[in-house]
């Protein structure tokens, strides 16, 4: 009976051996880990760099991970193949089919194109790789606060008066703090008339890259109704996106209030008492305005007086 049971029990106790025979060969199995997927994003832009937020997503998809997985990161520039930068960090135990990631940041110029490479290490030996290529980085536009760019003053001077219209010129002092050259940018100068905010005029101008720790005037003409105030302002624009605000006030109309604060009295400003010496430029390209020669009108107004005179003295010898 004994003997008969231990054989009905042989069939299974050997199944069992075969299948813990099978999933240890299978354990013992090198194990060969996965990157799924890279994901890169922008922590921060300034004018000359690129921080990079690259996450490297891992699966151990054979075998059994026997020690602590390390990424890689590496950027390669992709003009001259030179290492630009490079980052290792931990992953953390896998397992058997276990997954995970790991974020790492890294600092890259902001100019050209690169190929990041993740490479996964386990026990020193490589494991793994997935690469992803960033294109372009020059084309992303600095963070407001970072592009070292800065107004640093503006200045308003009349340039005409032609009946109720003034033409005022807004000289716009640009700094770049930054260590790289800004590239070039666009200025669009508005003129809000100061109550009403309705729209007097607004101009736009192309300035030229400005070189590090350098200051540039670029000067736009308004032409506004005389005799109201005026809050302009200045925008920035660089590759389609606002980079820089700025305003100022012009008061051709300004008021004062008397000291009981119940008064408000006006004041008139003769603007055309204002206009600049060198009279009005409509603009760089604009041919400068000369007087012709001659004589001016009260020189000819004398000479013909004299020469009344003389006629008459004449007369009266003959």
């Amino acid at each position: 009976m004994a003997n008969h049971n231990l054989t009905s029990v042989l069939p299974v106790l050997l199944l069992v051996c075969l299948a813990a025979l099978a999933i240890s060969a299978g354990c013992l199995k090198e194990s060969f880990v996965a990157v799924t997927d890279i994901t890169v994003g922008a922590d921060k832009v300034t004018g000359a760099e690129v921080i990079l937020n690259v996450t490297t997503e891992l699966q151990n998809i054979r075998g059994v991970s026997t020690g602590i997985s390390r990424v890689q990161l590496r950027a390669y520039d992709t003009a001259s193949g030179l290492v630009v930068a490079e980052q290792t960090s931990d992953a953390g135990f896998l397992g058997v089919g276990g997954t995970g990631s790991v974020t790492q940041i890294i600092t890259l110029p902001r100019t050209g194109s690169y190929r990041l490479v993740s490479t996964v290490f386990e026990n020193g030996q490589r494991k793994g790789q997935g690469e992803k290529t960033v294109y372009s980085l020059e084309r992303l536009v600095p963070d407001v606060q970072e592009i070292g760019l800065s107004i640093t003053d503006t200045d308003f001077l009349v340039k005409k008066v032609a009946g109720d219209r003034a033409t005022i010129q807004a000289d716009i002092y640009f700094t770049n703090d930054n260590r790289v050259p800004s590239g070039a940018f666009d200025v669009e100068v508005k003129a809000k008339e100061e109550d009403a905010r309705l729209l007097a005029d607004k101009q736009r101008a192309h300035i030229d890259s400005i070189l590090p720790d350098a200051t540039r005037v670029s000067s736009v003409s308004l032409s506004v109704p005389d005799q109201y105030n005026y809050l302009v302002e200045i925008i920035v624009w660089k590759n389609d996106t606002i980079v820089k605000r700025g305003e100022g006030v012009v008061r051709l109309r300004p008021g004062t209030i008397m000291k009981d604060d119940t008064q408000l009295v006006t004041k008139k400003i003769e603007t055309s008492k204002f206009v600049s010496e060198e009279g009005y430029r409509a603009g760089p390209n604009a041919i400068p305005t000369t007087r012709s020669p001659g004589f001016g009108a009260p020189l000819v107004l004398v000479v013909l007086v004299a020469l009344a005179v003389l006629v008459c003295i004449r007369r009266r010898k003959q």
